[in-house]
């Protein structure tokens, strides 16, 4: 079920009695939801990577919902050992700049504990923001092609086609092109087009004085998010753990705290599945997490799920389907029987 499917479900699922019709499962603790930015609303008509951002005020909504129906916000630690069942702990992925500048008073305001899992390759201007870097690509030209590498298609002249043309390149850098090809891709894009890698990661991420000082924050955790930002699957088994024990290491130097959890990049089924979570126990990280949505279960410790708070979820009307356990259990037992 795509976002879109998943959209018109919970939209459907809020307009029942549906609380009073699925039972909460037994063995519910409670949700973890993340994010990625946090700032205000820009408008465009092509934006691919709206999904990635929700409003200050969206966020504010949220926790002013949730809170007013009874529910704890807990640090992620608190959720997986403590006691109780409707609790939800708020992450944020990469690092981004505005968590600060527009997340972190948004936290305060509401006393709200949340953690970031940050990628210090991203922080270090040294990894590729690849997914931001090709929406200014495309954004920016009629057409975009690359001798010998991405899809056939290449026209970028209308709102509709630069949309399209972005789906078939991510398809293309995330399945057709392994990890290391990707990189090569994204970089050879980059120079061909005039946009400057480093200059938008630092423009996008926190450095790590602004890490240092959110993570001083009594509401603040810092988690860790690999290094470099790759699909863990996609490596053999030693470079994804050198990859997470590497981030954690980096993040311990600069704060003088290590990680205890990491989420890991994407968190699709095909960038981080049962392999990853066994080596990241093994790595010893006491928790890892996933994108893929549902609540977290008793005694569950990795390759845990999380529900998307996105952009395209911006809706209070949203709030209760999202985070009900019932509807993603089904969700996730008609997909097993598929």
């Amino acid at each position: 079920m795509g976002a879109a499917a998943t959209t018109v479900a919970l939209r459907a699922l809020s307009l029942t009695r549906f609380e009073r019709l699925l039972p909460w499962p037994a063995d519910a603790k409670g949700f973890v939801v993340t994010l990625h930015h946090v700032r205000p609303a820009r408008r465009s008509a092509f934006s691919p990577n709206a999904h990635l951002e929700v409003t200050p005020g969206f966020l504010g909504e949220f926790l002013e919902y949730f809170s007013a129906a009874g529910w704890s916000f807990v640090s992620v630690e608190e959720l997986l050992v403590g006691m109780g069942d409707r609790r939800i702990a708020v992450t944020l992925d990469d690092g981004y700049r505005d968590n600060a500048d527009y997340a972190l008073p948004v936290f305060r305001r509401h006393r709200t504990p949340f953690t970031i899992f940050v990628c210090p390759g991203l922080m270090d201007a040294s990894t590729e923001l690849w997914w931001e870097a090709l929406e200014t690509i495309v954004r920016d030209n009629p057409e975009v092609r690359l001798d010998g590498a991405g899809p056939d298609q290449h026209a970028a002249g209308t709102p509709a086609e630069k949309q399209a043309l972005f789906a078939a390149w991510v398809k293309w850098l995330t399945t057709e092109a392994d990890e290391t090809r990707q990189r090569e891709v994204v970089r050879a894009l980059a120079e061909k087009y005039a946009v400057s890698l480093s200059e938008l990661a630092r423009a996008e991420v926190m450095n790590w004085d602004e890490l240092r000082a959110i993570s001083r924050d009594p509401l603040a955790t810092i988690g860790a998010h690999t290094m470099t930002h790759p699909a863990l699957a996609r490596l053999a088994a030693d470079t994804a753990v050198a990859e997470m024990r590497a981030s954690a290491e980096r993040i311990e130097a600069e704060t003088g705290t290590r990680p205890r959890s990491i989420a890991f990049p994407y968190g699709y089924p095909a960038a981080a599945g049962e392999r990853e979570a066994r080596l990241a126990a093994d790595a010893g990280f006491a928790a890892s997490f996933t994108t893929r949505p549902g609540y977290i279960a008793s005694g569950a410790r990795h390759g845990l799920p999380r529900v998307s708070l996105n952009g395209l979820y911006q809706d209070p009307r949203l709030f209760a389907p999202l985070l009900h356990p019932a509807p993603w259990r089904l969700r996730r037992k008609l997909k097993v029987g598929r």
